[in-house]
């Protein structure tokens, strides 16, 4: 069957121990995970859920076959029943054993290393396009990077694999991401209006050739998804294709942008751009966290932790663990970079990281070092009392740090021969 249309969408409200979500929704979050991380590295959060913020420990428990998919996200929505809830179940990161490894083989071959670096040549163009339509506004002009640029870049090019026409595209999927507000519902919305469009999609046979038809075709040794894993890995795909690495490609920006000598380090340097995408990563990922189930009884840090608990691993917190990376507060493009958990690990280690890191590249590249504007955070963009004046980070989703805004003024590139002349 396809998922359930009918299914109503739960109230979101997070039970007891997941709460400790609440966190990621402060505007700076890094400082209570340190805190956390050296006073109580495995934190009982309460309701069977345990927070985990060491790195060696995340890095341990992400590689330990014995662990299960957690129950995270559907958590952290507050999705207990309902058509949202699932989807979230059925979708690749929350399945074990034989039917994880199905699905991931059946969605890995549209993410092979030779597709994705295929992929380059339309990343490039669209983020010309993208980046031509921001520096034909005048001087002294504020322009939002995150519609422009972070969100429109990503999503055009996940819209491109699907095959769905931009109209399509614009009035269905993309509308359904861009009027979800903040309030504890709107994540849920969000993903069920999803979950409908794509069902819609198989029930009447709009299938575009794409990733949508992909999904669809069965291996010969494989088999094939059922109709309920190919809607949930659809809003999987868009959701992780969109959100994340909006929020790389925002963040990725914003640093840039906050250090100046290193922009004009990087100006200098052009192939210093994967390294700042990597820091990024590090410094301020996208992705927060993720879970895992238990699989057998633990004892980490002195903590007993029962078999079927969850283990929610604060990414975030472990990418700025002083014992694994020094001086971890400070942005450093210099650094030892091996070791990020940003993209998890073991075998439900994100597919799509390949693509994520290869579009804010071409994004960086574009914008900051071949462009013609300099470009100073601040500003107000709109024109209302609701007009944003600042970066503002969304906190609709408390597994996803992105800038819901970042307005920026434009100013005339002043380049360094010119000025050394």
């Amino acid at each position: 069957m396809t998922a359930d249309p009918a299914s109503p969408a739960p109230t979101a409200a997070r039970a007891r121990g997941w709460d400790v979500y609440a966190i990621a929704l402060e505007d700076d979050p890094h400082p209570r995970w340190g805190a956390l991380r050296e006073r109580e590295p495995v934190f009982d959060a309460g309701g069977g859920v345990y927070f985990v913020t060491r790195w060696a420990l995340v890095d341990e428990i992400l590689r330990d076959p014995r662990h299960r998919a957690g129950i995270g996200v559907a958590a952290s929505f507050g999705a207990e029943t309902g058509l949202v809830h699932d989807v979230m179940r059925a979708w690749l990161m929350s399945l074990d054993g034989a039917p994880q490894q199905r699905a991931r083989d059946l969605v890995r071959r549209e993410f092979t290393p030779r597709k994705i670096e295929g992929l380059r040549p339309l990343i490039a163009q669209i983020a010309d396009r993208l980046v031509a339509q921001i520096e034909a506004a005048p001087p002294e002009s504020t322009i939002d990077l995150v519609p422009t640029l972070a969100f429109a870049l990503p999503s055009e090019v996940i819209r491109s694999l699907f095959g769905i026409p931009v109209d399509e595209w614009k009035n269905g999927i993309e509308a359904t991401i861009l009027s979800a507000g903040s309030g504890p519902n709107d994540g849920i919305t969000m993903i069920e209006g999803l979950a409908r469009d794509f069902d819609a999609r198989l029930r009447s046979g709009r299938i575009p050739d794409g990733l949508l038809a992909r999904l669809c075709q069965p291996d010969p040794e494989l088999g094939a998804l059922s109709p309920l894993e190919v809607v949930a890995n659809a809003v999987l795909l868009v959701t992780a294709a969109i959100d994340t690495t909006a929020g790389l490609i925002g963040n990725a920006i914003a640093c840039l942008l906050e250090r100046p000598a290193l922009l004009e380090r990087v100006r200098r340097e052009p192939a210093r751009v994967a390294a700042v995408v990597e820091e990024t990563l590090r410094f301020e990922p996208s992705a927060l966290s993720c879970s895992r189930t238990a699989g057998v009884d633990l004892e980490l840090e002195g903590v007993a932790i029962p078999a079927g608990s969850q283990l929610l691993l604060g990414l975030g917190a472990a990418n700025r663990d002083p014992r694994r990376f020094g001086d971890p507060d400070r942005f450093d493009v210099d650094r030892d970079l091996s070791g990020l958990v940003s993209f998890g690990g073991g075998r439900h280690f994100c597919l799509g990281a390949a693509l994520a890191r290869l579009e804010a590249r071409v994004a960086l590249e574009r914008l900051l070092v071949d462009g013609t504007f300099d470009y100073t955070i601040g500003g107000a963009v709109g024109g209302g009392p609701e007009s944003a004046s600042g970066p503002r980070w969304q906190k609709r989703n408390p597994t996803i740090r992105a800038h819901e805004s970042l307005p920026v003024v434009l100013r005339p590139r002043v380049r360094a021969e010119s000025r050394e002349s």
